[in-house]
């Protein structure tokens, strides 16, 4: 079983960030990985944009309106259409 959790280092010993299902005294192997540090400013919201991207199949951008930022009164609020 592989289980995977968040943990805190702090004065020699790992604290994990949630309840394990361990039985006392359980041998475990553990893999340790850094966790990135999230970016600031503008680069944190292109890497963010990015990652959310990424989990939007490629077929869905083929049913977005062409006119969404001319007509987002009419996609938001139901306003009539502008015309080209």
């Amino acid at each position: 079983m592989t289980t995977t959790v968040t943990a805190t280092y702090a004065n020699g010993v790992l604290t994990p960030s949630e309840p394990l299902d361990i039985e006392e005294g359980k041998k475990v192997t553990l893999s340790i990985e850094e966790a990135a540090s999230p970016k600031r400013g503008l680069a944190g919201i292109v890497e963010a944009v990015q990652e959310l991207h990424k989990t939007i199949p490629p077929d869905a951008w083929d049913v977005l309106p062409a006119d969404g930022a001319k007509n987002y009164k009419h996609y938001l609020y139901g306003s009539p259409k502008e015309e080209d």
